[in-house]
């Protein structure tokens, strides 16, 4: 987590809620669903990540997250 928040200037907090557990993305993120970050399941235990995929992840969600675009049906 905190190679994250160096690497992109945000919060913990902020990545939280606009990225890890966002309903759009943290089905594509979670290990559990094939994705490449560990959610931690109790209290103390530290969040990881695949950096590269992190990396990529951002690049291609980059405008949804950092614009806050909705998708209007």
């Amino acid at each position: 987590m905190q190679d994250l928040k160096e690497r992109t200037g945000y919060s913990e907090d902020w990545l939280k809620e606009n990225i890890l557990l966002h309903p759009r993305y943290k089905p594509m993120l979670d290990i559990e669903n094939g994705g490449f970050v560990y959610y931690p399941e109790k209290k103390g235990e530290r969040w990881c990540f695949i950096a590269s995929r992190m990396e990529e992840f951002l690049e291609k969600h980059f405008r949804d997250i950092f614009m806050k675009k909705e998708l209007v049906k």
